[in-house]
C-alpha cells in the first residue's frame, strides 16, 4: 500500500527543466535501487508528456526498470502498482492551480529524500523499458466487482460526463456503459471544457449545470484530467459542496463499517463531524498532504478532502474520482433516492474561504499571532497552520507551501458570527 506522496511543481522550462526532470528520475532510481520496477504514466497535456520522457530516462540512467503507462488517469496507474510489482509510481500532470505550471507526484512505501546527489550506472546497467497497455483493463474489472452492477443498472441513470479524456480510448464512459447508464459524454469535444485547462472551473461547471437541467438527466459529473478530483451536480443543476459530498459518503459507508475511522483534513467541516459521530465513527482531522498517509495508518474506512477529493480503501488507498462516481452511484441506486434528496440530509454552515497575499517570512508571524489571540481556547488544532473551534464555528489559517499567500477558511452556523469571523481575521492578518 502507497504510504506517500511527494509533491513537486513548478514552472516548465524553468523551475522544471528537462534537466531538473532527468536529475529527479536518477534520484528516484537510485532510492528504489536497479532493476526494480517504476511505473510512470502521464495526462494528456504536452508538457507533461515532455518532462515524463526527461523522467524516465533518469530512471533508466539509475539502473530501474520503467513501466510505461503512456497516457493514463492517475486512480488506474495507482490501482495496478502491485500488479506490475512497482517499487514506487510517478505521475506528470498539468498544475490546477496555474496551466504554465506540471504537477509531478511520486507514490511509494517511503518517503524519497530528493535532496540526495544523483548517480548514474555503467553502460551495461542501464535499466529497461517495457510499455504495457492491459492496465485499463484491470482497473475496469476490478471497479465493476466492488460495486452492485445490476442495482445501478435497474435505475437506469441518465448522466452528463464532462472529462477531456483522448477520443480514440473512451474508458470512463465504457465503465458507465457497464453500468447501464446512457451518457452524454461532453468532454472529447474541441473547445468545449474550457480549453485544456485541467480544473473543473466555473465555465466547465456552468456547462454541464445547464446540460444536465436541460436534458433531464439524473446527475451532472466534471472530473480534472487526472481523474482524482470530481464535481458532482444534481438534476437541478446545483454544485454539491464538497464538503457535503464527504458526508453523504461517510454517512454511507459508516453503517457497514460502525465505529470506523473516517480521515479527511483540518478543513473538516463541523457538519462532516456531526454525521460522522452521529453514526458512531471517529473523525480524524490531519494536515492536507498527509490524508493519504493517515488512512494507511488509522485503517480508515474511507477518506477525503477539498477539492472533491475521495479515497475508498475498500478498493485502492488513492484519491479516486472514478471511483466516487460509481459509489455515488451505488448510493443513489440503493437509497432509491436522488442526489438532491441525499445532500438534503446533510446540514451546511455558513461557509467561507480566501486567500490573503502574505511573503513567506510574515507566514511564522500570523500563526503565533492567532496562537496569542485564541491561547486561552483549549480547541486549537496546529496540525496545518492554525485551527480555532470556537462556539458554532472555526477559523482555519493554512500558509501556502509554494506560494506567498495564506489560505483562510472560516464557517459558523450563524451568517451573522461569519461575517463578523472574516473581517476580524482579515484586519489581523492586514495588520501583521
Amino acid at each position: 500500500m502507497t504510504k506517500y506522496v511527494q509533491n513537486i511543481r513548478g514552472l516548465v522550462n524553468t523551475e522544471i527543466s528537462n534537466e531538473f526532470a532527468s536529475r529527479l528520475g536518477i534520484i528516484v532510481g537510485n532510492f528504489v535501487g536497479p532493476k526494480k520496477n517504476v511505473v510512470v504514466g502521464r495526462d494528456i497535456n504536452v508538457p507533461s508528456q515532455m518532462i515524463k520522457r526527461s523522467i524516465t530516462t533518469g530512471l533508466m540512467a539509475a539502473g530501474a526498470d520503467v513501466i510505461e503507462f503512456g497516457t493514463a488517469p492517475i486512480p488506474v496507474i495507482h490501482y495496478n502498482k502491485d500488479y506490475y510489482n512497482a517499487s514506487a509510481i510517478i505521475t506528470i500532470s498539468k498544475s490546477h492551480l496555474r496551466p504554465e505550471d506540471v504537477d509531478i507526484k511520486i507514490f511509494s512505501d517511503h518517503e524519497i529524500p530528493l535532496q540526495s546527489h544523483p548517480k548514474c550506472v555503467t553502460w551495461d546497467e542501464i535499466g529497461n523499458l517495457q510499455y504495457v497497455y492491459e492496465y485499463r483493463d484491470f482497473y475496469e474489472k476490478a471497479i465493476l466487482k466492488q460495486v452492485d452492477i445490476n442495482n445501478i443498472k435497474n435505475r437506469g441513470f441518465f448522466l452528463v460526463l464532462d472529462y477531456k479524456e483522448e477520443v480514440t480510448k473512451p474508458f470512463i464512459p465504457r465503465i458507465m456503459d457497464k453500468l447501464g447508464c446512457e451518457t452524454v459524454f461532453i468532454g472529447s469535444v474541441s473547445g468545449q471544457s474550457g480549453g485544456d485547462f485541467p480544473e473543473p472551473n466555473p465555465k466547465r461547471i456552468s456547462l454541464v449545470s445547464e446540460l444536465t437541467t436541460s436534458i433531464g438527466a439524473d446527475m451532472g459529473i466534471i472530473l480534472d484530467n487526472d481523474a482524482d478530483r470530481v464535481v458532482f451536480v444534481d438534476h437541478h443543476g446545483n454544485v454539491i459542496r464538497e464538503q457535503t459530498v464527504l458526508g453523504i459518503f461517510a454517512k454511507y459507508i459508516l453503517k457497514d463499517n460502525p465505529g470506523g475511522n473516517i480521515i479527511s483534513s483540518i478543513v473538516a467541516s463541523q457538519s462532516l463531524e456531526e454525521i460522522v459521530s452521529e453514526n458512531d465513527g471517529q473523525l480524524i482531522k490531519t494536515s492536507v498532504d498527509n490524508v493519504l498517509y493517515e488512512i494507511e495508518a488509522n485503517d480508515a474506512v474511507f477518506g477525503g478532502d477539498e477539492p472533491g477529493m475521495y479515497v475508498f480503501p475498500e478498493f485502492q488507498t488513492c484519491f479516486d474520482a472514478i471511483y466516487a462516481v460509481v459509489k455515488m452511484l451505488e448510493i443513489m441506486a440503493t437509497e432509491n433516492n436522488t442526489l438532491s434528496a441525499l445532500a438534503g440530509k446533510i446540514k451546511e454552515y455558513n461557509r467561507t474561504g480566501f486567500t490573503i497575499q502574505c511573503e513567506h517570512e510574515k507566514k511564522d508571524e500570523i500563526i503565533e499571532t492567532f496562537m496569542t489571540k485564541f491561547e486561552y481556547k483549549t480547541n486549537i488544532n496546529t496540525v496545518d497552520g492554525i485551527r480555532v473551534d470556537l462556539k458554532d464555528s472555526f477559523v482555519l489559517i493554512r500558509p501556502s507551501r509554494f506560494e506567498p499567500l495564506v489560505r483562510i477558511y472560516i464557517e459558523s452556523k450563524s451568517a451573522e458570527k461569519l461575517q463578523e469571523l472574516t473581517e476580524t481575521v482579515k484586519k489581523i492578518i492586514e495588520n501583521v
